[in-house]
This record gives structure tokens, C-alpha cells and sequence, in this order.
């Protein structure tokens, strides 16, 4: 991992695959994955980090991951062996999947063509071959091979769907989802049995969360029964100090305020949703903050919003329409839960010469590695917050036959008193085999069924005469002075238009695209089929430049042989709200 400090943590490595605890921060290792989601999850379409998710993940659109907040890969980095997306079971897609790293699966997988994943370079003469082995897929084209970026390599899916089967590396992720759900839910428990030590003052739109800890301030919201988040949320704490809060809600959340937290406290913010099975964001809103919900169903808005920090969730859920993002600041954990429980920090290198090199699957005992520390915060041994040995002791030399255990060095206060801690034995190390055969071919899962559209009414039979279709025209009516309207406002973010008609005078469909572009690449966003003369209204993020490209269906053969017609509808364009755009 030689870009772990130049260009954060995202993901882990895919030699390494395992679970491990974290002294004081409730992620534990999966404070790497911008998102991690245990069951199911569908339709994201951006996550500025790395993200996992323990189910399946279908979409009919397209995703990209680990491009960081600002586009220019700020907080991800190009990587030899990082893994930005996992997946548990199947991966289904109706779009192209682009991520700044791995990609592993532990079922089946189906992505667009188009797909490609961009690897660092590691300067090793044999990771072509590597990668090549890693991403091999039954049915491939024998002519496929990896692209030279310069700064990286590009595994390229224009073939068929490439990724990495979790059997090939031997990565056991449902242990992995199955561990990482027990710990972070064990911690959420702890950190829901603490006492509140700030003060709540709410208001007609908002509550003031006040707090004089330095170190950690705790906050109890309760709206049970309605579960309804409806206020500003604003804190004044100590700079650089823990704003956890507290919601009890009852079964559902719903969130109605547009705003929680503020940027400049975004790492220090913890949002721990108590009782909630269902988190409902009804309004597209900016949560500032990390989330820590592993029992509960977030239901994100059908237009957007956003999540800044990391998010543990039982599943997700939101429509094909939406503009929904998770965007990447992870929290800087430090959370005291336990008694005797203190968090140790270790120090960061400050040369590139102190970068620790790639660390190796552990073939002996001794050789079991520990998980490696958020660059921005310190990090702290790996520990679990239920089980706890001794927080600070180094693994121990053998002890000699016949002689008492060592003293560990400078311990900190166990939990139970004992006259020496336990330390926690290590996992048996997998005995080497030769290299692995490869699986048999697995069965592609089937594609998610796409909607119908309306059965157009038949055109009329065709008539000896020139027929005239009249064409509604709007005639402006002046208004007095007092009685005119305010001025009409674009609204950002649709793009809204109407048929009126075709050019040759029949009735026919039209099949309606919207293309997000960058230089000379399209990327199919919404298709969708309207009658003759009809409407249609897309969403899109506003920043993007996008084509909007209008064709006919199925078009009488004849018409065009005899006339020589050529179809043009006849369009009104009625609200462009995005920063650029064209239409073919």
C-alpha cells in the first residue's frame, strides 16, 4: 500500500479481506468504506469513497466510485490493491460501473459494457500478469487485455463483465458482513447506554446542541412517538471535540429539514439512530456527520440528497430517478464507551520513506496483521468495545515453560480485574495449497425486467388525401399592469419538454434519451417512450453538460420510400435547468 498516506485509505486491500475492531471507533475497519450497507442496497449512483454492501446491488443506471469530493481523487488515489466496491452476493446493472480500484463479488455479476476499473501501479514487472490472472473471465475475448494509463492501468469490460470472484482471492465476505455487522452493532449499544452530557435547547426551526467537554459531548434527541426530525440541527461544542447524538424515534424516522450538522464539525459528528427500522429522508437533504444505524432501512429521497461521512445501514433503498451521493468524510472515531476503555493513538510517518510496505497474507501465527490506521486521525489498536482484553498490551513473546506470564508494559485498566490479561489467541493460520483451480464458469444473473410503456392507440388508416393536423399554437394575451404574473424561474435540475407532433403528419412513438457527457463519451442516463404527442420530465444532478436526443419508433417503410419524409418532432422546450446542454 504505497499511496496509504499520499492518498488516504479507501477500501481494503483484496489480500486481506478480514474483519478487525478498532479501539474507539465505531466503524471499526469499515471506517474505509465510505458506505457499508448488510442486506440489500440499489440505485446509488455516486459515492465519492470506497463502499460495501454485505446483499445485492441492483440498478438500472450506472455507478461511480472512489473519484473523492472534488473529482481530482482527493481522499482515494490510484491503488495497486485496494478494493473500493464489495459486494457479498450479486451485483446486477443496467449501467456502467467506473471505479478508482477493485472490484469483488461473492455471487454473480452483471455489469454494462463500458465498465472499467482504473489500478495504481505498483512498479513490480509481474502485475500485468497479476491483474490479468485476477480479472480473467470464461468467455472473454482472447485479444483483451489491460489498458496503460501512464499513472495506472484500466481494466476494461468491453467484452463482457469483468470483476474479481471472492473464491479467487479466497475472501470469505459473508464472514466478513457477519462480523462486521456483530461488532458495530455491539458498539452502537454501548454508545446508546451512555449518558447525555450536553443540553438540548430547541427552537422554532432548529435545536441547539451545547456542550463544554473537550473531549466528548453526548446528546439524547427523543421524538417518539411521531419519529419526526423536523428542525436544524446546530452544535456549539469545543473545537475538535465528539458531538455524538442520540435519536429515539420508534420504528420510523422521518427526516423533513434540509439540513443536519454543519462542515466544519463533519468529522466529529456522530448521528446514532437508537430504535429506528426505518430512516425515511423526505426532503433531499445534506446530512453532515457520520451514521450509525445497523439495524435500520434507509429510504433516501426520490430527487437526492447527500450523506458526508461514513454510514452503517441494515439496507438502502431509493428510486432509478434519484441523484442520491455519498460523499466522503470519515469520522475520526476516539469514542470513549467503556469503562478503562482509552483510546491509544499511534503516530503517522512524515517521510515517504516511513510508508509501510504491502503487508503479505499471514502464513504463521505471529504473522496475522492488524488494521491499518486512518491517515487524517490518529488510530488505535484494534480492539472491540464488548470484548475487551487489555487495551495497550504488544503481542507477547512465548512464554518459558514453567515461568509466570510478562508483565505487559504500561497497561492501561482491564474491564475485569485479573492478575494478568488474556491476550486474545490468534486465528490459525490456512495451511498453504498449491494454486487454486479455476471455477467452473458461474450462471450471469438475470437482468432486472424493464417497465412498459402505454399501448399507443393505432394510427389511423392511411388516406388518399393530404390529411392537415391541426397544431395548437399559444396566442398571447396581454395582461394589465396590476394582474402580470411574477417572472418564471428555471428550476435547477429538470429538464422538461413536450411533442407536439411529427413533421410527416402521422402518429407515431418517440423514444426519448437523456445522455450525461464528457469530452467525446455519452453515458445513457433515462429512456424513456412517448405517444404521438406527449411530455417528459427528467431529473439530473445540475453541474453535468447533457444531450437530450429524440428519435422515432417504428416508422411506416412506405411513407418514407414514396414521400421521402424524414420524421422530425416538433418540440417545446420548457424548463433547461442544467449548467449545459444540447439536443440532437
Amino acid at each position: 500500500m504505497n499511496n496509504f498516506y499520499n492518498n488516504e485509505f479507501a477500501g481494503l486491500p483484496y489480500d486481506n479481506i478480514n474483519w478487525y475492531d478498532v479501539v474507539g471507533q465505531p466503524f471499526g475497519i469499515a471506517s474505509y468504506f465510505n458506505a457499508i450497507i448488510f442486506g440489500n442496497a440499489d440505485n446509488i449512483v455516486d459515492t465519492k469513497g470506497a463502499m460495501a454492501v454485505g446483499g445485492n446491488f441492483v440498478s438500472s443506471r450506472g455507478l461511480s466510485l472512489a473519484y473523492g469530493n472534488d473529482g481530482n481523487l482527493t481522499g482515494t488515489g490510484y491503488s495497486p490493491d485496494l478494493v473500493r466496491f464489495l459486494v457479498g452476493e450479486n451485483v446486477a446493472m443496467q449501467g456502467p460501473l467506473v471505479v478508482i480500484g477493485h472490484v469483488v463479488a461473492g455471487g454473480n455479476f452483471r455489469a454494462a459494457r463500458g465498465s472499467t476499473y482504473m489500478i495504481g501501479k505498483d512498479g513490480s514487472a509481474n502485475q500485468i500478469q497479476e491483474l490479468t490472472a485476477l480479472y480473467q473471465a470464461d468467455g472473454g475475448s482472447k485479444y483483451w487485455s489491460l489498458s496503460n494509463r501512464g499513472s495506472h492501468y484500466a481494466v476494461s469490460s468491453y467484452d463482457i463483465p469483468r470483476y474479481i470472484p471472492a473464491s479467487r482471492i479466497g475472501a470469505n465476505v459473508s464472514e466478513f458482513f457477519k462480523d462486521a455487522k456483530e461488532s458495530i452493532s455491539n458498539f452502537k449499544q454501548c454508545i446508546t447506554g451512555l449518558q447525555p452530557n450536553g443540553t438540548v435547547t430547541e427552537h422554532y426551526h432548529e435545536w441547539i446542541l451545547q456542550g463544554n467537554d473537550p473531549m466528548q459531548n453526548v446528546f439524547l434527541i427523543d421524538v417518539r412517538p411521531s419519529g419526526i426530525l423536523n428542525k436544524e440541527i446546530r452544535f456549539e461544542i469545543p473545537q475538535g471535540s465528539l458531538a455524538i447524538v442520540i435519536f429515539r424515534t420508534g420504528n420510523h424516522a422521518h427526516l423533513q429539514y434540509g439540513l443536519m450538522g454543519d462542515e466544519g464539525h463533519v468529522n466529529n459528528t456522530l448521528y446514532v439512530f437508537e430504535d429506528a427500522a426505518h430512516i425515511h429522508m423526505e426532503v433531499p437533504a445534506a446530512i453532515w456527520g457520520s451514521i450509525l444505524a445497523p439495524q435500520a432501512m434507509f429510504h433516501a429521497h426520490q430527487t437526492g440528497g447527500n450523506v458526508n461521512g461514513n454510514a452503517a445501514l441494515g439496507s438502502f433503498t431509493v428510486k432509478a430517478t434519484s441523484g442520491f451521493e455519498f460523499h466522503l468524510y470519515p469520522f475520526i472515531g476516539e469514542v470513549v464507551c467503556l469503562t478503562g476503555q482509552t483510546p491509544v493513538p499511534m503516530p503517522l510517518p512524515s517521510t515517504p520513506e516511513q510508508i509501510p510496505a504491502p503487508m503479505p497474507l499471514p502464513s504463521t501465527p505471529e504473522q496475522i496483521p492488524v488494521p491499518m490506521p486512518l491517515p487524517s486521525t490518529p488510530v488505535q489498536i484494534p480492539q472491540t468495545p464488548v470484548q475487551v482484553p487489555c487495551p495497550t498490551c504488544p503481542q507477547p513473546e512465548p512464554c518459558p515453560i514453567a515461568a509466570p506470564c510478562p508483565t505487559c508494559p504500561q497497561p492501561e485498566p482491564c474491564p475485569i480485574a485479573a492478575p494478568c490479561p488474556t491476550c486474545k489467541q490468534p486465528e490459525p493460520c490456512p495451511i498453504a495449497a498449491p494454486c487454486p483451480t479455476c471455477p467452473q464458469p458461474e450462471q450471469c444473473p438475470s437482468c432486472p425486467t424493464c417497465p412498459t410503456c402505454p399501448t399507443c392507440p393505432p394510427c389511423p388508416a392511411p388516406e388518399s388525401k393530404v390529411r392537415v393536423q391541426p397544431i395548437p399554437i399559444p396566442i398571447p394575451i396581454p395582461i394589465p399592469n396590476e394582474e402580470k404574473c411574477e417572472e418564471c424561474r428555471i428550476i435547477p435540475g429538470v429538464i422538461f419538454g413536450c411533442v407536439w407532433g411529427c413533421s410527416c403528419s402521422c402518429n407515431h412513438e418517440w423514444e426519448v434519451k437523456i445522455y450525461r457527457k464528457c469530452g467525446e463519451n455519452r453515458t445513457l442516463l433515462h429512456c424513456i417512450k412517448i405517444c404521438s404527442c406527449g411530455c417528459f420530465q427528467f431529473e439530473v444532478p445540475y453541474d453535468d453538460f447533457y444531450l437530450l436526443k429524440i428519435c422515432p419508433i417504428a416508422v411506416s417503410s412506405h411513407r418514407h420510400s414514396k414521400n421521402k419524409v424524414i420524421c422530425k418532432p416538433m418540440i417545446t422546450l420548457k424548463n433547461i435547468g442544467v449548467a449545459n446542454f444540447m439536443m440532437e
